[in-house]
This record gives C-alpha cells, structure tokens and sequence, in this order.
C-alpha cells in the first residue's frame, strides 16, 4: 500500500511540473453529465429535417475593459437579426481584458473553456476578433467587420449533418438536460466531437465603450455569454467515420449552477472535425422549463 502511494505521489507530481511548464493553457477537466433517464424518462424523439440546412457559429472574444468590444456585440447583433436561427452566437469573456479589476471592473466572467479557446486554439490575446464556425481551422480569427461576408460564406457552404437540440433545466434536482440529434447526409471519415455550450443573456455589469457618452457604462447588458461547457471544451467523441443515413442521439445530463438564470439560458450544440476544431454545424435552443 506504501509503494501505491509513493507512485501515485511520483505521477502526479511529474503531471504538475509538466502542466506549470508548458506555455497553453491546459484544457479544464469537465465531469461529464450521463443522461439521468431513471429521474427524467427515455430521451425525446426528433423528426429528421430532410432537407440540408446549415448554421453558423459566431464566438465573440471580448472583455469588460475591451473599449472597442460593443462594436462586435452591435455587429454580433445584426447577424442575430438578420439570419436568426441559423446564427448561433457565443460571447467569450477571456483574456487580459477580461480580467476582474476592482473597483470598476469587480466580476469575473471569463471560463476555463473560453481560455483554453483564446489563448492556446486561438494563441492569441486580441479583440475584439470572432470565430466563424472556425473556418478554416480553430485559430482563425476575424475582425467585425469581417463578421457579415464570413457568416455569409459559411451559411451557403453544403452541409454533411444536419442538427437539432432540446434542453430543459430541471429546477427540483438541480440539472440542465441536453438532447442532440444529428443527421449525416453524406459519408465522412475521421472522428467528430460534439461540443453543448451553456450561454447566458441580460447580465448587467460595467462595460468600458469608446466614442459612448459615457465612455464607462455601469449597467451594460451583455448578451449570450459563455458560461460552461457541459462536454468540454473540445467536447466528446460521438461519431467515427459516419456513413450517410447515420442518425443517432446524444443526451446528458449536467449539474446547474445557482448564479445561472435559466430563463436568460441557451443551450448551443455544435459538431466539430477532430482533427481540427473546425464547426460542421450548429443547432441551438432555449432552454426550457
């Protein structure tokens, strides 16, 4: 029993140091939710779509002390407006501009999964810079007034899965249920992760916003921020070298935060390429009561 404890202490010291000395940000371990179908019943059916119908994510990077991060909400907001269901987006609180920074700045909004996207998928502390379902590859990163032709580009790319999501919060156990359906269209080779994003509308806090009158806004609401990843930040394997006709349904069930408000709550579910972190598609979806 000594000699167990000595190399267990050994293993982990030795994962320590080589955490301490590597340069990214490591990616945060997440308790992964198993559906609780003994509380909550067999997972919901879905009906497939039948035709192609491709969506897009936007992850917005942006800070509280970031003075020209609005202009990306504004534009984050016209896309919202223009393509609704078909544009997902996620704002990402992370960096040094998003750092708590007492008196002005007190609240901590960043994640661990919204580091580990800026500063080791990204590898870099810039913004405001968005992600379009991370074409070409997870550290592509474009200014906002980049968003629109982006997003544009993407949505009229052919989709190779169609997606559909449910989510409910369960206010007596304490959980959020997420039910994926994907709907491959086309034969595919490699592994495919799904990614369940946890977002947060009308949170009020300060915002610094240059050219505004004042540039220092107490009550800012800001919209569809990160607040957990169920699966991860990288996600959960669900899919190994698809054929066309695959369908299957993925469902969780996860722990809920009490500083969450469920009614202000979307979940975003996305299926990314392995390999890559690229975004095959998107769906989303309040969560309901």
């Amino acid at each position: 029993m000594k000699s167990n404890r000595i190399l267990l202490f050994l293993a982990v010291f030795g994962l320590s140091i080589l955490f301490v000395a590597c340069d990214d940000v490591e990616q945060p371990i997440v308790e992964y939710g198993v559906y609780r179908s003994d509380l909550y019943g067999s997972p919901p059916t879905f009906e497939p779509l039948g035709v192609p119908k491709q969506r897009v994510l936007l992850e917005d990077f942006t800070g509280h002390d970031c003075g020209n991060c609005p202009n990306g909400h504004l534009r984050a907001a016209e896309l919202i407006e223009t393509y609704g269901e078909d544009v997902a987006v996620v704002s990402i609180h992370a960096g040094s501009l998003a750092a708590p920074l007492p008196p002005d700045y007190p609240d901590d909004w960043t994640t661990p999964e919204g580091t580990y996207y800026l500063l080791t998928q990204v590898g870099q502390d810039i913004m405001p810079k968005g992600r379009i379902n991370r074409r070409p590859g997870a550290s592509t990163i474009f200014s906002p007034s980049a968003w629109a032709g982006q997003v544009a580009e993407a949505i009229a790319e052919q989709p190779s899965v169609n997606m559909q999501v449910k989510a409910d919060y369960q206010a007596t156990n304490n959980h959020w249920n997420v039910h994926v359906f994907s709907e491959w269209l086309q034969n595919a080779s490699g592994n495919y992760k799904l990614v369940v994003m946890l977002a947060e509308s009308g949170i009020v806090a300060p915002q610094l916003f240059y050219g505004n009158d004042p540039e220092y806004i107490a009550e800012y609401h800001h919209e569809h921020m990160l607040r957990a990843t169920g699966t991860g930040a990288t996600g959960l394997t669900v899919f190994t070298n698809p054929s066309a006709g695959t369908t299957d349904v993925d469902s969780y069930t996860f722990d809920w935060n009490g500083e969450w408000v469920p009614d202000s709550c979307e979940v975003i579910a996305i299926l990314t390429e392995g390999d890559n972190g690229r975004v095959l598609n998107v769906a989303k979806t309040k969560l309901a009561p």
